[in-house]
């Protein structure tokens, strides 16, 4: 949905200029031939010996003696490669004589200790290890967040999540693939429709922002809907709250994304008393939600040089440029020696 003109006015406009790029990639798979020996002859031999004492003196048969056999070394016939001859095509026969032996035993391997794996955390992880965030100032309000000067090169891309699935689980796998850390500003109903998104979004190590249960526009401004009462806008929070703390027990406080980018003095007053010290704004919208396609997202908000960058974009399936736009906004931050963070990592010193 469009975000539009606040109480305190967007970033400026940003002039196009041309999109990067986008690398390709080959994958190659490399055959493997492989030949098999040829076949070798196996003989068994079996020796049968046959004694046969002729005797002709005096035309009678001479007597054996009795227990005058010859003793016979056993014979074993072992598998030996040849090549076949010429003649027969056989292999030629080779009979060895194998001593009776007690097989000698293989020594034993040494028995080595794996190690545990180390375990690696996780950056920004979302559900522990949350960064102790400084303090707003006392004049009671809470605090637009728009980027920063914290001396480091940094962007935050944020999605919001209020119309449906759309792209959010190809946006995840992107980002996993990518190992970048996101922000998701999602509205309870959809977090209740959306669990399984909402508990990988949380496990995946993302930040996840308050942004109401219905999306209705807190002041009215872009709705032409009566402004929220302080009660409306309670409930609106603490309903979404409970169904973000039910999935995932993620602490949404104290950050706020207003629906449509509508805010005004009091409702930023409400937000402080209720816990929500923090309100997340932008420096580029893509417009993906009005149809802009990857290549005019990306010449848009590529054609400023912030310090600190805030992303607006959608994870709906009306917003297909936001997520076609992803490689070319990663390579262009990347080539400029840009950061990848959470809005919650930006806002610290």
């Amino acid at each position: 949905m469009p975000a539009t003109n606040s109480a305190f006015g967007n970033a400026p406009p940003r002039p196009m200029r041309a999109s990067a790029g986008l690398p390709l990639g080959q994958s190659i798979m490399n055959r493997v031939e492989s030949r098999f020996l040829p076949r070798h002859g196996l003989l068994t031999a079996v020796s049968v010996v046959t004694l046969l004492v002729l005797a002709s003196c005096g035309g009678q048969s001479a007597q054996l003696a009795p227990n005058t056999l010859p003793q016979l070394t056993p014979i074993v016939a072992a598998e030996v490669p040849a090549e076949p001859t010429q003649e027969s095509g056989l292999a030629p026969i080779v009979v060895a004589t194998i001593p009776n032996a007690a097989p000698t035993a293989a020594p034993a391997q040494p028995t080595a200790e794996i190690p545990a794996p180390t375990a690696v955390p996780e950056v920004g992880d979302a559900t522990s290890g949350r960064p102790d965030l400084p303090a707003v100032s006392g004049d009671g309000m809470s605090l637009l967040f728009e980027g920063g000067s914290n001396g480091r090169k940094e962007v935050a891309l944020t999605f919001d999540a209020g119309a449906d699935r759309g792209y959010a689980a190809e946006i995840l796998d992107y980002l996993a693939s990518e190992g970048i850390p996101a922000t998701f500003g999602m509205t309870g109903k959809w977090a209740s429709e959306n669990p399984d998104l909402v508990q990988r979004m949380a496990s995946e190590g993302h930040q996840l922002i308050n942004h109401t249960w219905t999306h209705g526009s807190i002041t009215g401004a872009n709705t032409g809907e009566p402004q929220m009462t302080r009660e409306q806008l309670a409930e609106e929070l603490s309903s979404t709250e409970q169904v973000i703390s039910e999935l995932t027990g993620y602490e949404l406080k104290p950050w706020f994304r207003p629906p449509y980018g509508d805010y005004n003095a009091e409702t930023l007053t409400w937000l402080a008393e209720l816990g929500y010290t923090y309100t997340a704004m932008w420096t580029c919208d893509t417009r993906g939600w009005a149809g802009w396609t990857a290549n005019e997202i990306v010449d848009y908000c590529t054609s400023t040089q912030p310090e600190d960058d805030i992303i607006l974009m959608h994870v709906g399936a009306s917003a297909v440029g936001d997520f076609e736009a992803l490689p070319g906004l990663v390579k262009h931050y990347r080539d400029n020696g840009y950061a990848f963070v959470t809005v919650e990592q930006m806002v610290l010193p």
